[in-house]
């Protein structure tokens, strides 16, 4: 299977649409959820390969650092009065892991882990000061999103995968999410009055077969010999 890029990656055909039954998975199967509402189903070795022949692991800080750097060395307009938003970085990536399924275990026996309901995910604008209103509606027609949107999952038999005997598992979503970062510039653009930094985290919107409507990434199970389970992408534990 080839992946020329992100968008290949995302766009790729897989399996067709859910069957009434749910698709019987291993504990290693991953699944890649497409823009076109279809699937694959890869290996966890395979996948891995994919993540990092397509950078979609999240920028170290260095990197970002190194990014915004590199901006702010581009030459800078003339002095006047602006209400602006100054991106300093702009990156997709795999997210941390969001849970959709409880944790199950197969203490004694192998277990059945499908995704559940109640689950959510949302757009998101981080702001360190009191600006946030206007920045988030600058924000918003700049990047022509909207930070009301959220995900909740529903209950769908899509997916069933099996919990390897004597450890514990949970289906996480690891979603693909645009990263932009930056300030938020109020007066002279060389020597601003205010200078408000944020962060936003946006998701793209994807009905898939079998009833479930959610964002594009991957769909995998997050297991191990330990409770709570250590988090597969990010810090952190499931409970």
């Amino acid at each position: 299977m080839q992946f020329r890029d992100l968008i290949s990656f995302l766009a790729v055909v897989g399996a067709a649409s859910a069957a009434p039954r749910p698709q019987p998975l291993s504990f290693d199967d991953v699944v890649i959820l497409a823009e076109d509402g279809s699937y694959s189903i890869v290996k966890e070795a395979e996948y891995a390969d994919i993540v990092a022949r397509n950078n979609l692991q999240p920028a170290s800080p260095m990197e970002i650092e190194a990014r915004t750097a590199a901006y702010a060395s581009k030459s800078r307009r003339a002095c006047g009065n602006s209400n602006e938003v100054q991106v300093t970085s702009d990156t997709k990536f795999l997210n941390w892991d969001v849970a959709m399924s409880p944790v199950v275990s197969a203490q004694g026996g192998s277990a059945s882990v499908t995704l559940s309901s109640g689950y959510m995910l949302a757009n998101s604008v981080s702001i360190t000061a009191t600006e946030g209103v206007i920045v988030e509606a600058v924000l918003t027609a700049t990047l022509s999103v909207s930070y009301t949107q959220t995900w909740t999952s529903t209950e769908t038999q899509a997916f069933a995968y099996t919990v390897p005997e004597g450890q514990f598992g949970v289906v996480v979503s690891q979603p693909l999410v645009r990263r932009v970062q930056g300030n938020y510039i109020s007066g002279c653009v060389d020597a601003p009055d205010k200078k408000v930094p944020f962060t936003s985290d946006t998701y793209t919107n994807q009905v898939y077969g079998g009833g479930l409507n959610w964002v594009q990434g991957v769909i995998r199970l997050c297991n191990s010999t330990t409770y709570p389970v250590p988090f597969c992408i990010g810090e952190g534990s499931h409970t």
